[in-house]
C-alpha cells in the first residue's frame, strides 16, 4: 500500500519474508511477546523435537484486569479504562521477557508469548519439572511486585516421549487444553469464593502419553487430565 508516497508491506500471519529460511516468530508490538497464532504454530512444528526432553507450558492471566481498568477510569477519565488495560500489558509482556533472558538463558529451548487479551504463555524444554516449576513462581512473584496486577499462572510438564509430526497439534493442543483448564478452574472458584486470585501458581505435575506405539495419537494421562 502507498501513503504519501511511503511504501509498506505488510506480512500476512504465518508468511515468511523473501530471504527467511525458516519461519518466523511475529512480535505481538503490545507485550513484545510471540504473537498468537505464530506461537502456537511454530510449537506444533518443533513439538516432536522437544518432547523427548520434556516439554513444559505454563499459562498466566492477569488477576483482576478488569476492576483494575474500571478503577483507573474512575480515577483518570483520561486513560479510557482500555488504555489501562494496555499499560499492565505491556508491564506484564516486558517482565515475562526479562525473565526468560535471566532464567530460561540456558535451557534448551524456550519461548513466551501472549494468549488472548490478557493472558501470556511460557513454553519451554531442557530443565526439570519441579526446576521449571520454581521459575514458573518467580515469575508470578516479580509479576506481582512490579505490574499494576499480579497473574496467576497453572502449569504441566508432558514426560519425555516419542511424538510424530503427525500427532503434534493433537498433543499440544491436549497440553494447552489441560493447563487453561486448570488455570481457568481455579479463577472460577475464586470469582464463586466472591473474589479473584493475587498471583497463584497451580501445578497440575508430569503428565504421559498412555501408548508410544500406537497406530492412533496416544491418549494423555495424569496431572488431572
Amino acid at each position: 500500500m502507498t501513503s504519501r508516497g511511503y511504501r509498506v508491506r505488510y506480512l500476512q500471519v504465518g508468511e515468511i519474508p523473501v530471504g527467511a529460511d525458516e519461519g518466523v516468530l511475529y512480535c505481538d508490538p503490545l507485550t513484545s511477546l510471540v504473537a498468537y497464532p505464530s506461537f502456537e504454530q511454530y510449537l506444533i512444528k518443533m513439538l516432536p523435537l522437544l518432547v523427548g526432553d520434556r516439554m513444559h507450558i505454563a499459562i498466566g492471566d492477569v488477576d483482576g484486569l478488569r476492576e483494575y481498568v474500571s478503577q483507573r477510569r474512575a480515577a483518570d477519565p483520561g486513560t479510557f479504562g482500555h488504555l489501562a488495560g494496555n499499560a499492565c500489558m505491556r508491564t506484564v509482556g516486558a517482565l515475562t521477557n526479562a525473565w526468560a533472558m535471566t532464567e530460561l538463558s540456558d535451557v534448551a529451548f524456550n519461548v513466551c508469548g501472549t494468549f488472548g487479551g490478557d493472558e501470556v504463555i511460557v513454553a519451554a524444554s531442557g530443565l526439570s519439572h519441579d526446576l521449571f516449576a520454581e521459575k514458573i513462581h518467580g515469575l508470578c512473584r516479580t509479576i506481582k511486585v512490579s505490574s499494576p496486577r499480579p497473574c496467576s499462572f497453572a502449569l504441566a510438564t508432558l514426560e519425555g516421549s516419542t511424538v510424530i509430526q503427525e500427532w503434534a497439534e493433537d498433543v499440544y493442543r491436549g497440553l494447552v487444553s489441560a493447563v487453561d483448564a486448570r488455570l481457568f478452574h481455579i479463577k472460577e472458584q475464586a470469582r464463586l469464593d466472591g473474589g479473584h486470585l493475587e498471583g497463584s501458581v497451580s501445578d497440575l505435575g508430569v503428565l504421559s502419553l498412555l501408548d508410544q506405539d500406537a497406530t492412533e495419537c496416544p491418549v494423555m494421562v495424569g496431572g488431572g487430565w
